[in-house]
């Protein structure tokens, strides 16, 4: 897995147009190729197609952002205060920010070799953490709760 195969280059340079020089094992789709939103669910789901590999635990969402309509910026802010509210102040609990895994084109290419997409392998090539332990910290609830 030291190289990336001649398909998955051709793959990449006829759909997302990637020069020779920017195909690099570290080399991650969102932050040096600015693949995101829509244009990552295409490649993505090109991606399924173009080579035989199971969709196995892949969640779009854990890797890239999501294009967020303007009419749903509001909900989306209503959505994230009461969340906080209800975690955080209520329940003491951490409120888990959306966190994304770099996706970089040794990962797609170590899918295509393994031939299913396991997070836990995949995301070991990233080198980061993406679920933090919980905190210790209680919450206005729990210790009233914790009184009586």
């Amino acid at each position: 897995m030291h190289i990336l195969s001649e398909k998955f280059k051709n793959l990449l340079i006829t759909e997302e147009k990637i020069s020779e020089n920017e195909m690099q094992l570290s080399t991650r789709i969102v932050e040096d190729l600015g693949i995101d939103g829509i244009e990552a669910h295409y490649f993505m789901v090109s991606y399924f197609d173009t080579f035989p590999i199971d969709e196995g635990d892949f969640d779009f969402h854990m890797y890239f952002n999501d294009e967020t309509p303007v009419l749903l910026i509001i909900p989306a802010i209503l959505f994230v205060f009461f969340r906080f509210l209800i975690w955080q102040l209520l329940l003491g609990k951490p409120v888990r920010k959306p966190t994304t895994v770099p996706v970089t084109l040794a990962m797609l290419q170590q899918a295509i070799d393994d031939g299913v997409w396991n997070c836990e392998r995949i995301e070991s090539l990233a080198g980061t953490q993406v679920y933090p332990p919980p905190s210790k910290k209680s919450g206005w609830f729990s210790r009233i709760r914790n009184k009586t």
